[in-house]
């Protein structure tokens, strides 16, 4: 029992000691899987805000930024309305994510039309509840030609259904490069999409970590956002990393590499065609790493909780928001 109580003043200490104002870099976030204290960790990492594909009591001035997340179903949705109207009224001002990979038949599996009309009716319960909360169109599994033609069809489905086009407060996206084909390895064929339709991304393992492709989506998805009406529209890259482990060549320093890259470009991407206008043209406003420890997928893990220690890759994160240690 000492010993516990010792641990618990050391972390007071520790949290105490640190500046809200300067210990994270707003930008840059992480995905939590895994029970733990996420402010700790977003201390020691630099983070600036995180999500954990749930919903919870978050105060609206913690230094550390929670982003909710709405799932959905064939079935329905997760929390449904009665208990979100509970959770919006105790946490004003949120973000609100609305599905999660709702285009994966092994995420929140819905098609297009269901979608339209999942996003309408949370997106209507939660305005009227607190007119100050943000809401965000949940990210489909890459942001790649194939799934852009899935949201094209929700834009579609959505504006005959209700008369008027979709809004949103962010959009968001997950930024893996994966192989789009039924029954092979990677993100498959979007739910509600023909596969004799599709022209899906054939690539190979070794091409998981292929940062011209990152790029490349990145850029498309932000020029199909300016091409419906959504250049006003912040951008987020709720999950990105690398999913696939050593023995196909990812290494810790490979992935360290990776992380170094794709956020040095993320932090700098700008265009004043398609970029967001208020934040500079920025391509993308916020990214969050997958994921600070995954059980499933361990590969680009930021930190070991088992020795309560910081990854090479974690170190790398750091490195980029200034807080290495």
């Amino acid at each position: 029992m000492k010993r516990v109580f010792l641990c618990w003043v050391m972390l007071a200490v520790l949290l105490a000691s640190c500046e809200p104002a300067h210990i994270h870099n707003d930008r840059v976030g992480f995905g939590l899987s895994t029970r733990t204290n996420a402010y700790e960790w977003a201390v020691r990492l630099g983070a600036g805000w995180f999500l954990d594909w749930g919903t919870r009591r978050w105060p609206r001035e913690a230094p550390l930024t929670y982003w909710q997340t709405i799932r959905l179903s064939p079935e329905g949705g997760r929390p449904d309305h009665q208990d979100l109207s509970m959770l919006v009224r105790e946490n004003p001002g949120s973000t609100w994510i609305i599905g999660n990979e709702p285009d994966n038949p092994y995420q929140d599996n819905i098609p297009p039309e269901l979608f339209a009309r999942y996003y309408h009716d949370y997106y209507q319960k939660i305005k009227k509840v607190d007119p100050t909360a943000k809401v965000a169109v949940g990210g489909v599994t890459q942001p790649s030609l194939l799934r852009m033609k899935y949201l094209d069809q929700m834009l579609l489905h959505y504006r005959e259904a209700y008369g008027v086009d979709l809004q949103a407060d962010w959009w968001t996206v997950h930024g893996y490069v994966l192989r789009e084909q039924m029954g092979s390895w990677g993100a498959g064929i979007p739910v509600g999409v023909s596969e004799d339709e599709a022209l899906g991304l054939l690539i190979e393992p070794a091409q998981h970590g292929d940062i011209e492709i990152f790029k490349d989506q990145i850029v498309n998805f932000r020029r199909w956002m300016a091409q419906n009406g959504f250049q006003g529209c912040p951008l987020a890259i709720t999950e990105m990393g690398i999913l696939l482990p050593a023995e196909f060549g990812f290494s810790e320093e490979v992935i360290g590499q990776y992380l170094e890259t794709t956020f040095s470009w993320l932090n700098t991407a700008s265009d004043p065609e398609i970029g967001y206008p208020l934040d500079e043209y920025h391509l993308v406003q916020r990214w969050a790493w997958f994921s600070l420890s995954d059980p499933e997928f361990p590969a680009s893990d930021l930190v070991n909780l088992q020795d309560h220690q910081i990854t090479r890759i974690g170190i790398a994160f750091g490195l980029f928001t200034g807080r290495s240690q």
